[in-house]
């Protein structure tokens, strides 16, 4: 509730934040990609009620440790299952809201999720479940052109890159990279 507005900065994963709460204001626009830089120091981001659109960027499965909070804002497209895959019992994902957004479409272990009450997407747009946003509504947000890239686009994860650790200054130690999870990974 501080009356904050505009847009979420592009280089905002760059900062050291553990706790990003920025809840019931007017920001706008995506989440930024950068946001996966925050992977080992975000614990929790609430973003609840603001006025964010977009697809989730894939970048936000890096955030392994993170509660991330992003209901009633105007987020569309698929629910990545990479996502929810994060989130469930065998994942390191803390907490996933995503309720009040005008998501479309779900995969099987988001799906899985509902059914155990562990996720919920209450007020969205995913025919064939309960307690959605109507039609009507859904068809007037729908209308305008919307996209998101392909579900297979790949992150980039710093233990892919090979030069990372053959670039690691003489005494200094290179992250250990092998736990984190990438989306392309999680969708295959």
């Amino acid at each position: 509730y501080n009356n904050l507005s505009g847009p979420l900065p592009a280089n905002i994963g760059f900062s050291k934040l553990s706790y990003l709460a920025v809840a019931n204001n007017k920001l706008t626009g995506p989440i930024p990609p950068s946001i996966a830089h925050m992977q080992d120091s975000l614990l929790e981001m609430l973003l609840i009620n603001n006025q964010l659109s977009g697809c989730l960027p894939n970048e936000i499965g890096m955030l392994t440790k993170t509660t991330l909070n992003l209901g009633g804002n105007s987020l569309y497209g698929q629910v990545p299952d990479a996502l929810c895959k994060l989130a469930g019992p065998a994942g390191r994902l803390a907490n996933l809201t995503l309720s009040g957004n005008y998501f479309t479409s779900v995969g099987p272990a988001c799906s899985a999720l509902i059914k155990d009450g562990v996720l919920d997407v209450k007020h969205n747009c995913i025919p064939g479940f309960a307690n959605q946003r109507g039609p009507a509504e859904c068809a007037s947000f729908l209308s305008q052109p919307k996209t998101c890239p392909a579900a297979s686009a790949r992150v980039a994860c710093p233990a892919a890159d090979a030069k990372i650790n053959a670039a690691a200054p003489e005494g200094r130690v290179a992250k250990d990279y092998s736990s984190y999870v990438v989306y392309a990974t999680l969708h295959e």
